[in-house]
């Protein structure tokens, strides 16, 4: 009933994931798995290999780097999609998607919608962001980490193999032209473990954004949802500088991020734009450590 597809480049995250999968998911599924450690291939033209393989309508695209918390999830999953007319399905994911050079997440609490636990060795970290308290939210864009969706809807969207070819961006880009034609969601009532510790926002991620951004500009914002004011995409702009000003990032591409963006000609980000250029090889957030 549900055609479970992941991308492996770590066997004991997979081999945990199998066992997980196959005690919590409560309903008939298969499990088609690419091995991507030797031919890194990038994940839209794995998904899509894999996807077209898929035997069941109800296809459910996962990092391994997961775990399902909720019993019979399932279920779950295919009631919610059947019973809310949903063509895409996320547990993260965002109302808005500003013409800034952005992920899904914008900072907003009125527009971001998430929920994944962050199992880190020290603890966890619970992200819940729920601007309605509904069990079930509608959005515009969705991240990578759980894309569920019907066969149908893979089959006229597809994942965008010749325009991203690594390993970014492939989620906020097929939600997003799902978007047009589909309502795509988040469900809170689905559990997952997030097993490993963040992602990479570093060059390629940045490289990906800028060239994603460039080409879809006509296309941004999407305000189908929601519609925000200058001061909320400065904002938003103003929360990705913050998200990246930890990541190692060269000059280059930072200086290019500010300049494509025009970022300079904002007085309310230049102590936003400070950080991003400076936080990271100042190791400032070894000072941070000390003052907290």
């Amino acid at each position: 009933m549900i055609s479970v597809i992941v991308c492996s480049i770590k066997p004991h995250l997979l081999e945990q994931l199998k066992i997980n999968i196959n005690k919590s998911i409560g309903v008939d599924y298969e499990l088609l798995v690419y091995d991507n450690r030797n031919d890194r291939k990038g994940l839209c033209a794995v998904y899509n290999g894999l996807a077209k393989k898929a035997n069941f309508n109800t296809l459910c695209f996962i990092h391994e780097d997961i775990l399902f918390d909720t019993m019979e999830w399932g279920r779950v999953l295919l009631t919610t999609l059947h019973e809310n007319d949903i063509g895409v399905l996320g547990i993260a994911g965002s109302k808005y998607k500003s013409a800034f050079f952005s992920g899904w997440y914008t900072g907003n609490k009125s527009l971001d919608c998430a929920n994944v636990l962050h199992r880190f060795t020290e603890h966890d970290e619970k992200i819940y962001l729920s601007p309605s308290g509904k069990s079930v939210e509608e959005v515009v864009c969705i991240d990578g980490v759980f894309i569920a969706c019907k066969k149908q809807v893979w089959e006229q969207t597809l994942f965008d193999e010749k325009n991203l070819e690594g390993f970014h961006f492939y989620d906020l880009d097929f939600s997003l032209r799902a978007a047009t034609d589909y309502k795509v969601a988040i469900t809170y009532h689905i559990d997952i473990a997030h097993i490993t510790f963040g992602g990479d926002f570093g060059d390629n991620w940045i490289a990906t954004a800028m060239l994603y951004h460039q080409r879809n500009r006509h296309l941004l914002p999407v305000t189908r949802l929601h519609r925000a004011s200058k001061k909320d995409e400065v904002n938003i702009a103003k929360t990705t500088l913050d998200v990246l000003k930890n990541q190692k990032i060269s000059w280059t591409n930072k200086m290019q991020w500010i300049k494509l963006q025009k970022l300079h000609t904002y007085p309310s980000l230049y102590y936003s734009i400070l950080k991003f250029l400076l936080y990271s090889p100042l190791k400032l957030n070894l000072v941070h450590k000390l003052f907290k």
